[in-house]
C-alpha cells in the first residue's frame, strides 16, 4: 500500500484523533512522534505514546491497543519530506 503523506503537525493531530477514537485509548496521550528514515516497512516515523491518569498496570494493559492504532497510522502514512529536511533528516 503506498503511503500518503503529511506534515508533521497533521500527522500528529491523526494520530490523536485516532488514538481517542479507539476504544480504551481516550485518555492516551501522544508523548512523541519520532522522523526518521524509512524504516524496513517503508516508514518515516515512530511514536510513543503514554497513559498519564493511569497506573502502571494499566497503562501496560492499555498500550497493546494504542499500539495497533499507531501501527495503522503508519501503514497508512508518512512525514512529508520538507518536514524531514527541516528536522536535520534531508535524505540523499
Amino acid at each position: 500500500m503506498d503511503r500518503q503523506t503529511k506534515p508533521l503537525t497533521e500527522l500528529k493531530r491523526l494520530l490523536n484523533d485516532c488514538l481517542r477514537e479507539q476504544p480504551g485509548c481516550q485518555d492516551c496521550q501522544l508523548h512523541a512522534v519520532c522522523v526518521h528514515r524509512p524504516d524496513h516497512t517503508g516508514c518515516n516515523w515512530s511514536a510513543e505514546v503514554d497513559f498519564p491518569g493511569r497506573s502502571e498496570e494499566e497503562a501496560v494493559r492499555g498500550l497493546p491497543l494504542a499500539r495497533g492504532v499507531v501501527v495503522m497510522v503508519r501503514e497508512r502514512f508518512n512525514v512529508e519530506r520538507m518536514n524531514m529536511v527541516e528536522s536535520g533528516l534531508g535524505l540523499a
